[in-house]
């Protein structure tokens, strides 16, 4: 069985190699048909293989004549590196032997066999994009604007993935209650280090989506940083507020807890699909304040005439941030898509400020670590907006034990253990 599974991880990875995208739903077709030790090693397999790609291909380089190989040969070279180098528990015969299983061609059987073979002989880099593997260009971007130990905090984070995090319903339970239920299932789950009503998963019993706690509306799966970003908002009960990206809901459904479902919250989005989901998400929580339309965010002001006391823009970004879950975002990236999402990020703040009234707080996020899509937006937006006040939240994250970097206009979190990099600007309309 095990055979099977590493040419399952073979072809997924053979599609990511061309597409540099990985479907969540290939992913969970596999899952679904496979016993909890292969369930493991497939996981492990896969997204380590894209989490350490630099480092596997450099240390694959070392050791051809010829770097130029078909793109089939280097995905079971980088699996079979993989094993060797960083899963403990595959013996290294069966590693070299399991991965020459995989290439077709005969020529290039004998060439991966010899490469692996001799892979343990290479000594380990010493460039820091590659020990913590990296595209160089990225790492070499962020210390344009970071300081260096930000840099390698967010490189060696990355290398973590992200524990599964919970947000609990507060209208619905209590944190001991949830840990109480989860732990009758299995689950074995302690409170979050930052946002009041998080829970982190230590260990997992049933899957998530059959948990009571998510079937029930009494907790979210959401990440801590995500869970963080309504309480800039200064909200209570009987507000006006709009979430101008509102989709997948996650936000929105905080949002509404806190303001313990009280008050009028409009959640937009660009399609119907998108829509369903923040409705779907809703619903499950039995939450009614919650209003849904389908509207451009670009052009909001043509679908919204409304006004409201808070605006959400949690802006559509080129997700760097979310490399520890998502490792294949560093490789899809390139330095045009900051200033593209920077343009259509300035244009939702421009067309959400006119929707917000005097005294009314925007906040602005995003999911990404540049400095085009956080501090020049919103630089650019002060500068041409003469009725705005950055509010500094500094004392605030501290209030939450977050630790990060002001730049004047916003807050960018610096990753730990359930933290991943998030910029958050709070802006209030004078007047």
């Amino acid at each position: 069985m095990r055979t099977n599974v590493r040419l399952l991880a073979y072809r997924l990875l053979r599609k990511y190699e061309k597409e540099k995208f990985i479907s969540r739903e290939d992913v969970d077709s596999v899952l679904s048909f496979l016993d909890d030790r292969d369930r493991r090693f497939f996981k492990e397999l896969v997204w380590g293989v894209v989490r350490k790609e630099e480092l596997l291909d450099w240390y694959i380089n070392q050791l051809l004549k010829k770097k130029d190989i078909p793109p089939a040969v280097r995905v079971a070279l980088r699996m079979g590196a993989y094993q060797l180098l960083f899963m403990n528990s595959v013996p290294d015969y069966a590693a070299v032997s399991e991965t020459v299983k995989l290439v077709k061609n005969e020529n290039f059987k004998k060439l991966v066999n010899a490469v692996l073979r001799r892979l343990r002989t290479v000594p380990e880099p010493k460039e820091l994009h590659l020990v913590y593997s990296h595209p160089e260009w990225i790492v070499n971007y962020w210390r344009s604007f970071l300081p260096e130990e930000a840099v390698l905090r967010i490189m060696k984070w990355n290398q973590e993935p992200l524990p599964v995090m919970l947000r609990v319903n507060s209208l619905a339970a209590t944190k001991e209650e949830v840990i109480k239920i989860l732990a009758e299932e299995g689950t074995e789950a302690v409170p979050g280090k930052h946002a009041p009503f998080s829970l982190i998963v230590r260990k997992l019993g049933v899957p998530m989506n059959d948990s009571r706690v998510i079937n029930d509306g009494l907790a979210s799966v959401q990440g801590e940083s995500s869970q963080l970003v309504p309480f800039f908002m200064e909200l209570r009960p009987g507000l006006r507020v709009l979430d101008t990206c509102a989709a997948p809901g996650g936000k929105t459904t905080a949002i509404a807890e806190l303001m313990k479902d009280q008050g009028k919250i409009l959640a937009v989005d660009i399609s119907r699909e998108k829509i369903q989901l923040v409705e779907k998400h809703a619903k499950r929580l039995k939450l009614s304040s919650i209003e849904t339309k389908i509207a451009d965010a670009e052009r909001l002001t043509e679908y919204v005439q409304d006004t409201f006391d808070r605006v959400l823009v949690d802006a559509p970004c080129t997700s760097l941030g979310t490399a520890r879950n998502h490792p294949e975002v560093l490789r899809r990236v390139n330095k045009e898509d900051f200033e593209k999402f920077s343009e259509i990020q300035l244009r939702m703040v421009q067309q959400a400020w006119q929707l917000l009234e005097k005294g009314g707080i925007l906040l602005y996020s995003t999911c990404t670590v540049t400095k085009e899509e956080n501090t020049e937006v919103v630089k650019r937006f002060v500068y041409e907006q003469k009725d705005v006040e950055v509010i500094d939240i500094r004392d605030k994250m501290k209030e939450f034990e977050v630790e990060g970097i002001w730049d004047g206009y916003g807050f960018l979190m610096l990753p730990d253990e359930t933290i991943t990099p998030f910029y958050i600007s709070v802006l209030r309309k004078m007047g």
